[in-house]
């Protein structure tokens, strides 16, 4: 999700908090930090602005680890990069381990490994078109018969043509959900169409004091395939109590071809309501779900935390609750978990960026960094008896 979109949005819903599609918003107050391991060292930095590192581990490969992040290298909208029309675009990288040293793609056969962000290239830049013309981010990508499968999020200008903002503007941005498909994660053929998109957005006036559409303005996509189905956790605005909640959408075809997409969860009933910047993985029986929604605090950046959720479906949530800041950084965001196999658990990594901070407040991110913690079997258990509890409790509620 691009710094100013959130910026606009954090300030419209910060100090609302609430849960929502059938999911408890109790443990939004519970502080997990203690439960999470972390040394404070970079994975990944010296760069403008980038964010959200997805990490996929390809088997047998010399460089185990791929991994996507998006946002600015050198210079603000990467104005720096040749061919680049938009502002935010995708970089790709990659690493013999999880803490690096990470190499970063900067172009034909090259890969960085000196950390210096002007020799990176992006993989991906914005189009011509008016659902992608100015933003292309937050990659989420999963390997699957040995190619690589990203959604990712595009901004265009709309129909009218003009930015949000700029005088004549009447419809705003419009944002959505692109899909993507390659056999290298550097060289990627697009969908045709946003394969994900609130068709009512098209031409719309936007929202008071803000770009984003109600119930619309899909973006900020988390994939996974499971059983043949490739199933997608994404962010929409939500107006009144919703703020930016999460949606849930299927392909069970082309993953490129618009028409196979079916959004399930949406509109007026989100998985999760307040859940920005969703990511989702899968550590055994359970589903767990990262965002970094706001807890009150009125500062629009400083108010938003890493929070946790865990699901049996992905449908229904209990929030499980948040983490604290580095020592060094005044707010910690865009989270991306990766999971490694443990001795019958699971081993829970997150990626996440550093704001940078300070006065007046640098809303860029600096840094990348890496916590992770052990989910044994016995936690795995518990959750799912206490979901099950919650389940039957909300059926009874309800009636037939």
């Amino acid at each position: 999700m691009s710094a100013v979109r959130w910026a606009v949005l954090a300030a419209m819903c910060a100090g609302a908090v609430h849960a929502g599609g059938g999911s408890s918003d109790a443990g939004r107050r519970g502080d997990r930090t203690a439960l999470w391991r972390r040394d404070g060292r970079d994975v990944l930095s010296g760069f403008r602005n980038l964010y959200n590192l997805r990490v996929v581990r390809v088997e047998g490969s010399r460089y185990p680890y791929r991994g996507w992040l998006f946002g600015w290298a050198v210079e603000d909208c990467n104005r720096n990069a040749p061919g680049n029309r938009g502002c935010d675009a995708i970089f790709a990288a990659r690493s013999r381990a999880l803490d690096g040293p990470w190499e970063v793609w900067s172009g034909g056969d090259g890969w960085d490994a000196t950390g210096n962000a002007s020799r990176w290239r992006p993989v991906m830049t914005a189009q011509d078109r008016p659902w992608d013309e100015w933003h292309n981010g937050d990659p989420s990508v999963v390997r699957v018969g040995g190619r690589f499968y990203m959604a990712y999020s595009a901004t265009g200008h709309n129909l009218d043509g003009k930015p949000y903002g700029v005088e004549g503007d009447r419809d705003g941005s419009i944002l959505c959900i692109m899909g993507a498909v390659s056999a290298d994660g550097v060289h990627w053929k697009r969908s045709p169409e946003p394969i994900l998109i609130h068709r009512p957005d098209l031409g719309a006036p936007h929202v008071p004091h803000g770009e984003s559409h109600a119930f619309g303005s899909y973006h900020r996509p988390s994939l996974l395939h499971e059983r043949g189905v490739f199933r997608l956790w994404f962010d929409y605005w939500h107006p009144g109590d919703g703020g930016v909640s999460m949606g849930y959408a299927e392909c069970r075809g082309d993953f490129l071809n618009p028409a196979h997409w079916r959004v399930l969860r949406a509109g007026r009933n989100p998985c999760l309501k307040q859940f920005p910047n969703p990511n989702v993985v899968r550590c055994g029986r359970l589903l767990h779900a990262f965002g970094d929604p706001p807890t009150g605090d009125p500062h629009p950046w400083i108010t938003r935390r890493i929070t946790e959720a865990v699901s049996a479906d992905g449908l229904r949530w209990t929030v499980l609750g948040f983490v604290r800041a580095d020592a060094d950084a005044p707010a910690i965001h865009v989270p991306e978990a990766f999971v490694e196999p443990l001795a019958g658990g699971h081993r829970l990594h997150v990626f996440y960026a550093c704001q940078n901070g300070g006065e007046p407040y640098d809303y860029r991110y600096s840094r990348i960094r890496r916590m992770y913690r052990d989910v044994l079997p016995s936690e795995t258990a518990r959750l799912a008896r206490e979901l099950a509890r919650t389940s039957i409790s909300e059926r009874r509620r309800k009636g037939p």
